[in-house]
């Protein structure tokens, strides 16, 4: 047997892989649609990431994806099918998804009375849905509101009424600046509510507590008498007052640290025995409708001590990289996005690995359901010339119609490969001259307890497995390999 005959075997071995290659994966596509395997798959795997792994926390996570899958920016990835033909289509595949699950005991990762999910969730819809979930940005501006209007109370309003009553006790004017305080009672009131609106920042809010009371003390300078021992005491006392808000940029640094909640501070609300929980607590006994929402929301987050010890780390990691504290919540959302396409990446080898094996499992069912016998098909094209020409003429013409790469001209080599199949004889099927031809061949098998069909029929499986782009670009060298020969020759 010379070497052309050789390749041109190869070829033809190469050519019917690509065929039922290409069989095979319409069939695993049509499983994989009709049993909504990426959907599944991606639930699980949100669920996996949620539970960090841990099995003891499964069912915590479980309930916590569903919630997430409840989400308006989840929710809203599930597109119901429109039109009678696709809505009857996918009630089919819901149908049939019902009794794969009851056949097999499987859990319905959708949940109860879910038939279906998103096959791809955006990062940043998985994050602004465990934000929502968790709160944290109303966490964050409740807490804010409220350290802010305490700060403004305890630091600036208690010591100014102080002097100042200290003041009027001294003259005996019971009047003396009330207009120039109702003012800036007036303006600490409009600085705490255009923070709760959203208008301006804490540090912007702090810089304007510091300018009125500056602006008090003018106002207190013009109107008292100069030269006077108690005028001068009373601008002193208000200076030091003055002084002890923000002295000096690291003084302003430190009192900001402790009038906003970091985001690792803000995790700790899920801790009963934490001084965030404590602090919103309070808030509620004084009779915050909104910090009580809040802590029933937040009872029913069913955040897992591994999800925690997650998004605290994530959190440790804003806290180092954010450039200022009204960031932390914007900047730990786009780590979180982070973090999820961490998780899908690895998801996605998973799912990788899962699909080689149905597409295993599929490629040897596709073999023993043709009779796909490499042996016995490699042993036709080696003693069936006009068998092995046909193959490898039909091989030559579907590379050169579909030049390229096979995604780009899928539709026109697999309307080459029809082609092919009313065609050709292939030595498939269980015919009675293929069967006969497979048995006079177990005579000389040397292996008696394994049968040569049984083998051929894996050897199949495995090849088919390998999938149909695999063997287009194989098939695409042996025939530039045979042509060269050719011109060479």
């Amino acid at each position: 047997m010379n070497f052309p005959v050789v390749l041109d075997i190869a070829l033809g071995l190469v050519f019917i892989f690509f065929v039922l290659s290409l069989l095979a994966s319409e069939i695993q596509e049509i499983i994989g649609t009709l049993l909504q395997w990426r959907a599944e798959h991606l639930k699980q795997s949100i669920e996996v990431l949620l539970a960090d792994n841990a099995r003891d926390k499964e069912q915590s996570a479980q309930v916590l994806a569903d919630a997430l899958y409840e989400s308006p920016w989840i929710r809203g990835l599930n597109q119901e099918a429109k039109g009678s033909i696709a809505r009857s289509f996918r009630q089919i595949s819901h149908f049939i998804g019902r009794v794969y699950r009851t056949v097999t005991g499987q859990r319905n990762v959708f949940g109860v009375g879910k038939t279906s999910g998103p096959s791809y969730i955006p990062s940043e819809a998985f994050s602004n849905s465990l934000l929502e979930r968790m709160q944290l940005g109303s966490l964050w501006q409740l807490l804010a509101d409220d350290r802010l209007t305490n700060f403004a109370r305890d630091r600036v309003l208690v010591p100014v009424t102080n002097i100042l009553s200290d003041l009027k006790a001294s003259t005996g004017n019971e009047f003396l600046l009330s207009a120039e305080f109702q003012q800036l009672e007036q303006s600490i009131r409009q600085i705490i509510e255009d923070f709760q609106a959203g208008l301006v920042s804490l540090s912007e809010s702090l810089d304007r507590l510091v300018n009125r009371l500056e602006e008090f003390a003018h106002m207190a300078a013009d109107v008292l008498p100069e030269n006077n021992p108690l005028t001068e005491t009373f601008l002193r006392r208000l200076d030091y007052i003055n002084r002890g808000l923000a002295s000096s940029a690291t003084e302003r640094a430190a009192l900001l640290s402790k009038l906003q909640p970091n985001v690792a501070h803000l995790l700790d609300v899920f801790n009963p025995n934490s001084s965030t929980y404590a602090e919103l607590n309070q808030l509620a006994q004084r009779g915050s409708g909104e910090a009580q929402a809040l802590l029933d929301r937040l009872g029913k987050a069913s955040l897992t001590p591994s999800l925690q010890a997650s998004l605290a780390a994530i959190a440790r990691k804003v806290e180092v990289t954010a450039d200022t504290a009204r960031e932390d919540v914007q900047q730990f959302g786009r780590e979180l996005e982070k973090w999820y396409d961490r998780g899908m990446e690895r998801a996605t080898g998973v799912y990788k690995r899962n699909a080689k094996a149905v597409a295993l499992m599929i490629g040897i069912g596709t073999a023993i359901s043709i009779n796909a016998d490499t042996f016995h098909i490699a042993t036709r094209l080696a003693v069936d010339p006009i068998l092995r020409n046909s193959i490898t003429q039909v091989a030559d013409q579907v590379v050169a119609d579909s030049s390229g790469d096979l995604n780009g001209n899928i539709e026109q080599v697999q309307t080459a490969v029809n082609q092919a199949l009313d065609e050709l004889p292939f030595p498939l099927g269980y015919n009675e001259t293929v069967i006969e031809q497979q048995l006079k061949a177990e005579e000389s098998w040397p292996i008696p307890f394994v049968p040569r069909r049984f083998l051929g029929w894996l050897v199949s499986g495995f090849a088919i497995s390998m999938g149909s782009t695999f063997w287009f670009n194989v098939l695409k060298k042996v025939v530039n390999v045979r042509n060269s020969g050719d011109k060479g020759s």
